[in-house]
């Protein structure tokens, strides 16, 4: 913050700011609230914030609403063009969606990926089941010779266990909602 406030401040000192004849204290005082709050509310367009309650007028939930760029032209022209329709631009749906950092080359504005996974036998790591399949044993007896036994096995299936449900890969979690700030109340 100490940046902002000090480019804030160096804004308050340019002459052109001031009017130098009849500024009263409050004069003074208003003309430095208007020029810290301009400067700050064009600073901050576009500016995505988790809130724990609902944010407040300016900022613009990133549920999937459209909008028509004319009542935010200032975040409609900072916007990626794949979020521009015509004369509207679509936030992103961003319900359920972990944030993630990205790098200046990739536009990490679109919702991609998966909360659950079903996965399949080749998403399995590779092992081995062991089955030995049951063993028939006959036995005779005879008074003098003995008879060899025979064992009769034969192939058998192991079985299908597990639902197939999906599982959620998430970690343990608490929700907040994402909003961008459209620089207009």
């Amino acid at each position: 913050m100490s940046p902002h406030l000090a480019d804030a401040i160096t804004q308050l000192t340019i002459d052109s700011n001031w009017f130098l004849d009849g500024d009263s204290v409050a004069d003074i005082v208003a003309a430095a609230n208007v020029t810290v709050n301009d400067y700050y509310e064009n600073m901050l367009i576009g500016s995505v914030l988790p809130w724990l309650i609902t944010p407040p007028s300016g900022w613009l939930l990133l549920d999937g609403t459209t909008y028509a760029s004319s009542d935010y032209p200032e975040l409609s022209a900072l916007l990626p063009t794949h979020l521009i329709s015509g004369s509207n631009f679509i936030l992103p749906d961003v319900s359920g969606a972990f944030p993630f950092g990205v790098d200046d080359e990739d536009d990490g504005s679109q919702v991609a990926g998966s909360n659950v996974l079903n996965l399949t036998v080749a998403q399995l790591p590779a092992h081995t089941h062991t089955y030995i399949p049951p063993v028939l044993t006959v036995e005779a007896e005879t008074p003098s010779t003995p008879i060899p036994t025979a064992g009769i096995g034969t192939t058998t299936n192991t079985g299908t266990t597990g639902s197939g449900d999906d599982i959620d890969k998430r970690p343990l979690r608490f929700g907040l909602i994402y909003a961008v700030y459209a620089g207009r109340v």
